[in-house]
């Protein structure tokens, strides 16, 4: 498990999960796309479930720290890790351009898809 630290406050979650976020977030500073909305599964403090949102991009100062949870019954969502990682490797690939191409970038919304 490793705790996320965001915005002052902090978020307990799977090793992978922390690492997916943290590599987008730097994936997203390298980008021309600035920044994203993603919501992941955390442990709250009192034992259950939740779900933290958080803004991740260039300005985001976050960091992770592994802790000792092994007794916590958390599954590590496979399926939300694949999508960073997904979205980690798209918008650090460069894209071509044709001349006069008027194609919008598209936002991306992790919430929209893990609700």
């Amino acid at each position: 498990m490793k705790r996320i630290f965001y915005a002052g406050g902090s978020a307990l979650t799977t090793d992978s999960l922390a690492d997916a976020v943290l590599d987008y977030a730097e994936a997203l500073a390298k980008s021309p796309q600035a920044a994203d909305v993603v919501k992941i599964p955390i442990v709250l403090d009192s034992g259950h479930a939740g779900v933290a949102t958080m803004l991740v991009g260039p300005a985001s100062q976050l960091f992770s720290v592994s802790e000792d949870a092994e007794m916590l019954n958390v599954p590590d969502d496979a399926e939300i890790v694949d999508e960073l990682r997904k979205r980690s490797l798209r918008v650090g690939s460069p894209r071509p351009m044709t001349h006069g191409s008027s194609e919008p970038v598209a936002v991306l919304h992790l919430q929209d898809e893990f609700e």
